[in-house]
């Protein structure tokens, strides 16, 4: 049977273990962001390569109604989309789609990360060749793994979950007669309202306060990040972790 101390010891070190795993700081969590855009606005094999995990996985429902009701590229035309399912459950299936849509500005409006995962509100504003398209706006959640050694970028984005305003996004697709409008629906009963025009409002951080968002940019240059380095649970669960390690010293010190 294992003694006390060997147990507390063992304990200690797999506290230490848990704490000490990446947490990404600001400019990390920036670039996983940045690339991301990259990939929507300016898509390269390349990229996705040096960005994406291996098992990357992609889920969108917005993504997957927009194949389904007006699919773009040979890809996508030949499949239908199970809504509740991955939208890419591979990387391969992720650039062959990707690859085939036309080129959209990204502008990234907001950004809030943990250690493992970084969050991003956005808008497009030219998602189809007509005067004055519908502004779309989305969310986004990327969780991230530390890239091999050697890897161009140190985080790999591993799952992508993403909706936007796609009803926005067909309208502006039919006007410019790319697809048709949903039956019994005209181009204008399809989406009616566009986004709004009012500045967004200060965003929550992770210990309740609120910070104005302090630009907007595309991804080539991107707003300074003004939230926190990560959430208040995370830091409430490193702070947890280290009083807990610090008992168990402690007692360690009693046994010697």
């Amino acid at each position: 049977m294992p003694s006390i101390r060997n147990t507390v010891v063992a304990t200690v070190a797999a506290l230490g273990a848990t704490a000490n795993a990446f947490c990404l700081t600001d400019a990390e969590a920036q670039q996983v962001a940045t690339n991301w855009g990259n990939l929507i606005a300016t898509y390269s094999n390349s990229l996705a390569d040096a960005a994406l995990e291996k098992n990357f996985t992609d889920y969108s429902e917005s993504v997957s109604s927009l194949i389904n009701g007006c699919p773009q590229g040979s890809a996508a035309a030949a499949i239908t989309l199970p809504l509740l399912e991955p939208t890419f459950s591979t990387l391969a299936a992720f650039k062959m789609g990707q690859g085939q849509q036309a080129p959209i500005n990204f502008e990234q409006l907001q950004i809030w990360h943990s250690c493992t995962s970084v969050n991003i509100r956005w808008k497009t504003t030219n998602t189809a060749p007509i005067p004055n398209p519908k502004p779309v706006v989305g969310l986004i959640a990327m969780e991230v793994n530390e890239a091999p050694a050697g890897n161009q970028y140190p985080y790999l984005i591993n799952t992508i979950y993403s909706e936007f305003d796609a009803a926005a996004w067909l309208q502006n697709l039919v006007e410019a007669g790319i697809c048709k409008a949903p039956t019994g629906l005209t181009a204008t009963a399809a989406c009616s309202s566009g986004a709004p025009s009012a500045t967004p409002a200060p965003y929550p951080t992770g210990n309740g306060t609120a910070v104005a968002p302090s630009s907007t940019a595309s991804p080539s240059s991107p707003p300074a990040y003004t939230g926190p380095a990560y959430t208040g649970a995370a830091s409430s669960l490193t702070s947890s972790f280290a009083a807990i390690s610090a008992v168990l010293l402690g007692v360690l010190v009693l046994l010697q």
